[in-house]
C-alpha cells in the first residue's frame, strides 16, 4: 500500500473507491499538501478558502488546483461518512468550473531539434532518444514509456497499458524501430529485465528519469519553451489531425475514453481548416 498522511484513507480509496495507484498517490500528497498548510485537528471552512488562496498566489496551474479539490472533496466525505468527524459544508468554495484549457505545443524548428537529439553528453543516449520517440511518435503518457514491457514491443507495433489498464495498439513509426532495435542491440546484456527501460532493483525507471531527460535536453538545444512529456503526446496528436488523420483514430491512439477529450487539439491549429476553406469554398 502506497505511504500517505491517512493510511486508513489510502486503503478505503484502494478497496472502496478503487482507484489506480497513481491516483491513490496523488490524492494522498494532495492531503498530506493540505495538512501541512492547516494544521489544526479541527478544519474549518476559513482554512480551505485559505489554502486554495495561496495555490493560486504560488501560481500553480488550474488543473492542479482543480485536481486538489478533487483530493479534498474526496477526503471531506471520507472523514465525515467513515471517521464520523465534523467537518465544514464547503461546496459553495469548491464551485469552481474549469475553463478550456489548451494544452502547450512548441514551434515546429524546435520540435525538430528535441526529436533529432542525439544525447551526445550522455550515459545513455540510446535509451534517452528511444523515449523521447515513444512520447512523440508514439503519444505515450510519461507512466506508459516508464511502465512498457519488453513483451509488449513487436514488430510492426507496440501495446500500450493505458490508464485503468486498458490497452491499446500503436504502429511503430521507422524512426521508432531504428531507436528502439539500436537501444535493445545495446541492451542485450541487460536481457533478464521484463522492463524496456530497467531501472534499480528490478523495476522500471521512475517518471523522474524521463522528466530530467528532458531537462537537459532543453539546456543542449536551447529551446527556449518548458518542455514536458505531456507536450510531446500533445504535439503527436496535433500533428496527425494536421495531416488529415480522423479524430475517432486519433482518439484510439491516444488512448482516450471520450472523443471530448481528444476534441481539444481541434481548437490548436487553424491553419488546416483555413486552406480547406480557400481551396473548396466557391466565393473564396
Amino acid at each position: 500500500m502506497t505511504d500517505c498522511v491517512d493510511s486508513d484513507f489510502g486503503t478505503y480509496l484502494l478497496v472502496e473507491c478503487h482507484l489506480s495507484k497513481p491516483t491513490i498517490e496523488a490524492y494522498c500528497n494532495d492531503v498530506a499538501h493540505f495538512k501541512s498548510f492547516v494544521p489544526n485537528q479541527c478544519i474549518e471552512t476559513a482554512d480551505v478558502i485559505s489554502f486554495l488562496a495561496a495555490l493560486k498566489a504560488h501560481d500553480y496551474a488550474k488543473s492542479s488546483i482543480v485536481r486538489k479539490v478533487s483530493s479534498l472533496r474526496m477526503y471531506f466525505y471520507y472523514l465525515k461518512h467513515k471517521k464520523q468527524q465534523q467537518v465544514p459544508d464547503i461546496g459553495d468554495v469548491f464551485k469552481a468550473n474549469q475553463s478550456l484549457k489548451l494544452p502547450k505545443i512548441i514551434h515546429q524548428d524546435n520540435l525538430e531539434k528535441v526529436v533529432g537529439h542525439t544525447f551526445e553528453n550522455s550515459k545513455t543516449p540510446l535509451r534517452d532518444q528511444c523515449m523521447v520517440a515513444m512520447l512523440y511518435y508514439a503519444g505515450c503518457r510519461v507512466s506508459e514509456v516508464v511502465g512498457m514491457k519488453k513483451n509488449n514491443v513487436f514488430l510492426e507495433h507496440m501495446i500500450i497499458q493505458g490508464k485503468g489498464g486498458k490497452e491499446r495498439m500503436v504502429p511503430l513509426a521507422s524512426v521508432v524501430k531504428k531507436k528502439l532495435n539500436a537501444y535493445l542491440q545495446h541492451e542485450r546484456n541487460n536481457a533478464t529485465s521484463e522492463w524496456l527501460f530497467p531501472g534499480r532493483k528490478k523495476r522500471p525507471l521512475t517518471r523522474q528519469t524521463v522528466t530530467n531527460v528532458l531537462a537537459k535536453l532543453t539546456m543542449d538545444t536551447g529551446v527556449s519553451e518548458r518542455l514536458t512529456p505531456h507536450m510531446l503526446r500533445h504535439m503527436f496528436a496535433t500533428t496527425l489531425l494536421d495531416r488529415g488523420m480522423d479524430l475517432r483514430e486519433v482518439q484510439l491512439l491516444l488512448g482516450h475514453a471520450s472523443i471530448t477529450t481528444t476534441q481539444m487539439y481541434t481548437h490548436l491549429n487553424k491553419s488546416k481548416l483555413r486552406r480547406v476553406y480557400q481551396a473548396c469554398h466557391p466565393l473564396s
